[in-house]
Parts: C-alpha cells; structure tokens; sequence
C-alpha cells in the first residue's frame, strides 16, 4: 500500500499539462475526457471559459498522469481528428512552460570564474544523474560564473536544491551557492515586462499634443533613445535641422519656438518634461546634448527613477565595493539565499557605462534583510569586501 501511494504521489508530481484548441464550444468536459481516455490515460479535463459569460472559449486543458500519456495523447489527436461541429482538427500540445518544467533544468549561480565542468559536475552528480550541463561564459570563453543543469528525475534536483543552496562554498568562492529552478520562457518575458514597467516612461500621453514631435521625419510620438545626456534621433536625423521647415507647416507654427544662430533657446513642449533651455548647436546630423528637466525629480533611487521596487522598512540594503563585472542579476543571484529578493540594483555611471561598484537590494521582510547583513557585510565577493547596512532614508544619504 506504502509502494502505491509513494508511485502515485510521483505521478501526481509529474503530471503533464496539455493544450488543446479547435474544441466545439457545446462539448462537456466529460465528453471530452471520454474520447482522450481512448487514447491515453487522462486525469482531468478543464474547459477554458470566458470569465464573463461563463461560456466555452473552445478551447480546454488535458491533464495526463505522466509524460509518456501526454505524448501519446499528442500523437494520437493533434492536427489528426477534428471533432464534431469543428471547422478544423485539433490543436494538441504542451502547454506553455510544460517542456521547460519537465526538463528538471537548474540555475546554479555564484560559482568561482575558474570552476570547470568537470568540477561542477562532481559535485551535482552526488544528487542523481545529470543529464546535461551548461557553464555560461562571455565572448573571451570566461565563465561568467553561472551554469545550468538538467537531471533526469524531478526528485534528483530538488535533493540538489535542498542540499546546496545557500548552504555549499565551492573552493575559491566566499558565498555560497544559488541553485533554484531556472526560469521558463514565460517567466523570463514576464519579468522583461514588469522591468520595462518599472522604467520611468517617456512614451506620449493619451490627449497630450503628440504634434509637438520635433524629429522631422520620425514619425508622430516617437520617441529617441535616451543616450545618458539627452534625446536625439539615430543617425543623420538631428534634432534641429527640421525645425524651421517644421514651422512653415500648417498646425506647427504655434508649437516650435523660432530658432536663432545659436540654436534653440526656448523650452519645448515635450510630453515627459521640457527640453532644456540650453542652447544646442544646429548643426544637421551632430546636435549638442540636451539635458530632459521631467516634471518628477530628477535624481531619486526609488521607483520614480531607478525603477527599483522597494521592501517595507528595513529590508532594503544599501551595498558598497560590488565587483566591476556585476550587474543587477548577479547582484541579485548574491543575495538571494537569505529570502525574496524584491529588486537588486547595480548603478552605472551614465557617461561611462560603467559600473559605480555600488547598489541596493530590497527583501520582502526585514529579516531576510538582517541574515543579509550578518553574512555579506565583509565577506569577499569577486575579491573585493563588501559593505552592507540598511538603506537609509533618500532624503538624508544620496550616496552619489
């Protein structure tokens, strides 16, 4: 009896999400469980309803028992029977994230720039078969001091994830281990766009006079990248040499100040802030940097500009002497073994590109935020000391 529940219990972790489109929306999901139990063993069929009205989307989720069902069920179904009352056969696959989950895959972060494959191997093998392993490593082939691995079996990576992470120092390493499940393609673009939420935006404003675009031929609303000084078009399109034509034009003449030999030496309307009042030189295709005065501060690490999303009181760390090679993910990969780390935030300097060796990282409590410090501060990372206190309010320290 002890032998079946264990297999079922391991089934039941297994279990394999499918997709299936092209379903009439009059089918019941007994009926449709019915016909895929003909092919293979199915544990649930879900039909996708529209939340509003209750209604079939024509669409549902199969759930099969393991992988092997699951391929059968594939095999037997997709683009092969098309149902009755449907224009089209069906659409059976995975769905999103599935294969990604079954692959056991592990993100191992914090290993020393020269660890071999070998070596990382060794070690993770303790913990069962290791079906392939990948170190990451930049354009020079220099570990960038990261990996990832896949096991066979589901248990062999969580007794690795259990064993090693936040709790193994690998030789030449002074923080231990990160090794959690790697992120799905779906978990990497959510993450993508929470990220670009979080950027101050400089997009226009719905009833905002989107006429105001003084880049000439871009088109209405669009917006230069912002290169660390100003904005200002790619290429040859400077930002002056279309004004005076501009404002020739009908519907213009009342939104462009008029333009001197020196250059442009009024504000502009400009949805996200003002151009400066600095005046730029009119030369086509090479224009003097302008510098952006936004309606919001202009230099506040909060989420106004930094787009860092801040704990609660006390869980938020302020870190100095961060390796020059570090970014925000290896930042973050540092101190994520003392609890959920909300944001990590490496600052660049603007002009340089480079790394200012110093950043932020928020807890969701401040606990995580305490164990933190009680085994960063001073510890070496990237042969450098670290130095980690609370951040204080932004109002009494901006560090730069």
């Amino acid at each position: 009896m002890a032998d079946e529940q264990d297999g079922s219990s391991r089934n039941s972790e297994e279990s394999v999400k499918l997709f299936v489109g092209q379903v009439p929306k009059n089918m019941t999901e007994a009926q449709l469980l019915a016909m895929f139990k003909e092919v293979a063993l199915v544990d649930e069929v879900n039909i996708i309803k529209d939340k509003a009205t209750k209604a079939s989307r024509g669409c549902c989720f199969v759930i099969c028992p393991s992988r092997q069902e699951a391929d059968k069920a594939v095999n037997a179904c997709h683009n092969k029977r098309t149902l009755p009352g449907a224009s089209s056969p069906m659409q059976v696959k995975y769905a999103d994230g599935e294969l990604e989950r079954l692959e056991h895959k592990l993100f191992i972060g914090m290993l020393p720039k020269t660890v071999s494959e070998a070596e990382v191997s060794a070690l993770f093998s303790t913990y069962g078969n290791i079906k392939d392993l990948q170190i990451l490593r930049g354009s020079q082939q220099t570990s960038k001091g990261c990996a990832f691995l896949k096991y066979e079996k589901k248990d062999q990576a969580v007794a690795a994830i259990e064993a090693l992470n936040g709790k193994h120092k690998m030789e030449g390493c002074s923080v231990p281990l990160v090794v959690k499940w790697a992120d799905t393609e779906k978990e990497r673009q959510a993450r993508r766009a929470q990220k670009a939420m979080s950027q101050p935006s400089h997009a226009p404003v719905p009833g905002s006079p989107q006429q105001a675009s003084i880049f000439g031929a871009m088109p209405m609303g669009y917006i230069p990248p912002y290169n660390g000084y100003g904005y200002q078009g790619p290429g040859t399109f400077g930002l002056l040499q279309y004004v005076p034509s501009m404002q020739n034009q009908p519907g213009y003449q009342n939104i462009l100040p008029a333009v001197n030999q020196r250059g442009l030496q009024y504000a502009v309307p400009y949805s996200g802030g003002m151009l400066s009042q600095r005046p730029m030189a009119v030369t086509p295709g090479s224009v003097q940097h302008g510098v952006v005065e936004s309606n919001s501060s202009a230099v506040n690490v909060n989420r106004s500009s930094s787009g860092q999303v801040e704990g609660p009181p006390g869980a938020n760390l302020f870190i100095y002497h961060i390796p020059q090679e570090f970014g925000d993910q290896e930042l973050a990969n540092a101190f994520q073994p003392f609890g959920r780390v909300l944001s990590a935030k490496v600052f660049i300097d603007k002009v340089t590109g480079v790394s200012k060796c110093f950043g932020f990282v928020s807890y969701d409590s401040p606990s995580a935020a305490q164990s933190a410090i009680n085994t960063m501060n001073g510890s070496q990372l990237g042969g450098k000391k670290l130095k980690v206190q609370l951040k204080r309010d932004n109002k009494q320290s901006k560090p730069y």
